[in-house]
């Protein structure tokens, strides 16, 4: 009993020790997993837990090296067509030039492996932050515009990199044209490397839709819809468009590294345009502002484009730019929630309800 007693002391001692904002966060977590088992047992939260667990099922269906990889560009883009939503579709901030993560990611994570001696993740990480702290660099001076201003502005800087990356003089610390080559895959095995890009998808995907829905998110929403607004009512805009622009640059990072490990390379065409409209292909195609309808964009885009490819090399561009212009004009919304509209429609009809 005594012993029992200095125990129980001892967990009250500690308990008293923990700041008051960490108590409520613990307080909170029974309320918030409540809050998240109610939205698994909703229609949208099954579909989501059915796909996680085929995707996950994957290894078990094929270990065939190909199609593992194109599963793995499919969640390697979710998390780079998610990035691109969270700054645009959340914030408002519209990009142009999102490649300058993905390339700078690639680089730093390729440099990691090959001449620092980090390991996959390390390396990743390293690829990442040095993704952040570029990207607030150019969030700095670059916020003070908006619209059509900013995503120029961005395009062009990617363009720049692209410029630089391919300069014979700066090839010593660039690697000129040639970039880095015979870069370690993330693992040997196609089977462990495909999960462990799948459980990175999933934990990416799973933040950036946690922090969306969170006040954070509600704030950047705030500034999207109104920023004079927002920051009338005693929002510092400016310092939530530079965290808005960090978060998205580190999960671009996130991408470019991964994308980097898995082509076991990077070169400065990770910088050309075309890479940066891609994520606003997938994202229009899922829908905006919803994290998940990039992901689901994605795979579209990634399970087109290597049937379309078969066809002949021009046609992907082609039919992708049609598809966009037709969701611009017939679903603003994409075409995730009006399918998984009439998907439940169908259920119920099936369930006799």
């Amino acid at each position: 009993m005594v012993k029992s007693h200095i125990i129980q002391k001892s967990i009250n001692d500690f308990w008293k020790r923990i700041p008051k904002k960490i108590k409520l966060s613990v307080r909170s977590l029974p309320t918030a997993l409540n809050g998240f088992m109610s939205k698994l047992r909703t229609f949208k939260g099954g579909l989501t837990l059915t796909c996680i667990i085929i995707l996950s099922l994957i290894p078990i269906f094929t270990n065939n090296p190909f199609y593992l990889g194109i599963f793995m560009m499919a969640c390697i883009y979710s998390i780079y067509a998610s990035s691109w939503d969270f700054m645009t579709g959340y914030t408002g901030l519209v990009s142009f030039g999102h490649a300058i993560f993905l390339g700078l990611a690639g680089y730093g994570t390729s440099a990691g492996l090959v001449f620092l001696g980090f390991n996959w993740l390390i390396s990743l990480l390293f690829g990442s932050i040095l993704s952040v702290i570029i990207g607030v660099l150019i969030a700095i001076p670059s916020l003070r515009l908006k619209g059509p201003y900013l995503a120029l502005t961005l395009l062009s800087i990617s363009m720049i990199l692209w410029s630089l990356f391919l300069m014979g003089e700066l090839s010593p610390w660039l690697r000129g044209s040639e970039g880095i080559s015979r870069v370690p895959l993330l693992s040997p095995n196609p089977v462990v490397e495909y999960l462990a890009t799948f459980i990175i998808m999933i934990l990416s995907l799973g933040i950036m839709k946690l922090l969306g829905h969170a006040k954070f998110g509600k704030i950047l929403n705030s500034i999207r819809d109104d920023d004079i607004g927002a920051e009338a009512s005693g929002i510092n805009i400016s310092k939530y468009k530079i965290l808005a622009f960090m978060i998205s640059a580190f999960f671009a990072g996130i991408a470019g590294g991964l994308f980097a490990m898995h082509n076991r390379g990077v070169d400065p065409g990770r910088f050309q345009p075309l890479y940066s409209f891609y994520p606003i292909i997938m994202v229009a195609v899922g829908g905006l502002a919803t994290i998940s309808g990039g992901a689901l964009g994605a795979f579209i885009f990634v399970f087109l484009n290597e049937i379309l490819i078969e066809m002949a090399p021009w046609a992907p561009l082609f039919v992708f730019s049609i598809i966009l212009i037709l969701i611009i004009r017939f679903s603003e919304r994409g075409i995730m929630s009006p399918a998984i509209d009439r998907l439940k429609e169908l259920w119920d009809v099936l369930l006799g309800k």
